[in-house]
């Protein structure tokens, strides 16, 4: 096992990520999975998370590129390993001997596809995109699947569509949601009849659209037990996957008066005892939690003072016990405060952020049981 650099590290914890799986599961209503593992599984290690969703049973999994496709293929040589985003026609050779399926976004797109794969004289899977109103990417009408199914050179495993706003209680968005699907019905209707996959639940489509059916749901950031909307209720019990934490590496006590950090936003009142916490914007935690974040040291609440530099950040823990090698806890799966969620919240943005900021110079411990079983160092 790889050693643990006990500066700042993130725990993934395989025992809460099994618990949302299954819960997950359950909410699919006996549909097929797929995980969603791109951006290195939304920072938790695509490593990690699909090789233990593997052994829970899950075959599905969807990353954002080949390179991606590429990586995660060396964790798991079985997995349907479906592409998104957009691919490159001179990694086409790669694509092909990963037995990767790659999203055509488009008749054109489709087109190109299938002249590619018939001058190799072979059939290239694919799963055709279809826009419903989230007007990225996409086809757009019948008519153009139709022709795509009759391209010799495709091989297509899935008709699929993204949603908008299915995580949303509006009554406007969920009428939007709902004609986005009866779109998709009518646009995919005849691959439907061939047998071909239909499929559009993402989170929030899981969580909030059961009614909705398909022959797969894309499980993305319920995996990892944040919510697609902090304003809306989570109707399964998920719990997040990752805490990242950071050693306390120095205690020091400085006067009333004394400016701290860059810039010098922040000078203290009284008498003040500072720890030192080795992690910074570098390692993904934002600069804009400056002076109105905090961690957590033994369960004991430690405001940010000051402004959070690139490598480190001080914290006032006056009359606190605390000492040098205690963990800090930066984000948690138990305190309120300093969920990746609320404090994304506080920064007016979203979890899913938050969690793909992480950096590769922050190395990942695979926990069960709570003990570290693995250690995924980047650097």
């Amino acid at each position: 096992m790889d050693k643990l650099l006990r500066r700042v590290w993130a725990e993934i914890d395989l025992d809460t990520l099994d618990s949302n799986i299954g819960q997950i599961k359950k909410a699919a209503g006996g549909i097929p999975v797929m995980a969603v593992v791109k951006a290195d599984a939304y920072g938790h290690s695509a490593d990690i998370i699909a090789g233990e969703l593997w052994e829970k049973g899950v075959k599905s999994y969807a990353v954002s590129n080949v390179l991606e496709a590429i990586d995660l293929r060396k964790t798991l040589p079985d997995a349907q390993i479906v592409i998104f985003g957009y691919c490159d026609p001179e990694w086409q050779d790669e694509i092909i001997s990963g037995n990767f399926e790659q999203t055509a976004a488009g008749i054109e797109h489709a087109r190109m596809l299938s002249g590619l794969a018939e001058q190799r004289g072979i059939r290239l899977k694919v799963h055709v995109k279809v826009n419903t109103g989230m007007n990225r990417v996409g086809i757009d009408t019948p008519e153009e699947l139709h022709e795509i199914m009759l391209l010799g050179g495709l091989d297509i495993r899935g008709v699929y569509t993204h949603f908008a706003a299915a995580d949303s209680s509006d009554p406007s968005d969920i009428a939007y949601t709902r004609a986005q699907q009866d779109k998709l019905d009518t646009i995919a209707a005849e691959a439907k009849k061939s047998g071909i996959p239909v499929y559009s639940r993402n989170s929030g489509g899981i969580l909030y659209h059961g009614d909705f059916g398909g022959d797969m749901v894309r499980s993305g950031i319920i995996t990892y037990g944040c919510m697609p909307n902090t304003a809306l209720p989570v109707p399964i019990d998920i719990k997040p996957v990752m805490r990242l934490r950071a050693a306390v590496c120095q205690l020091k006590t400085v006067p009333a008066g004394t400016p701290v950090s860059y810039g010098r936003t922040y000078v203290t009142d009284k008498e003040t005892v500072l720890a030192v916490i080795p992690a910074g914007y570098a390692d993904g935690y934002s600069r804009g939690l400056s002076n109105k974040g905090a961690v957590y040291i033994n369960g004991q609440r430690a405001p940010i003072t000051g402004r959070v530099c690139m490598d480190q950040m001080m914290v006032d823990v006056t009359g606190l016990d605390v000492k040098v090698g205690d963990t800090a806890e930066l984000y948690s799966d138990t305190i309120d405060e300093i969920k990746a969620d609320n404090i994304a919240d506080m920064l007016g943005t979203i979890g899913y952020e938050l969690l793909c900021l992480v950096s590769k110079r922050v190395p990942r411990a695979a926990v069960r049981g709570g003990k570290i079983v693995k250690v995924v160092n980047y650097i």
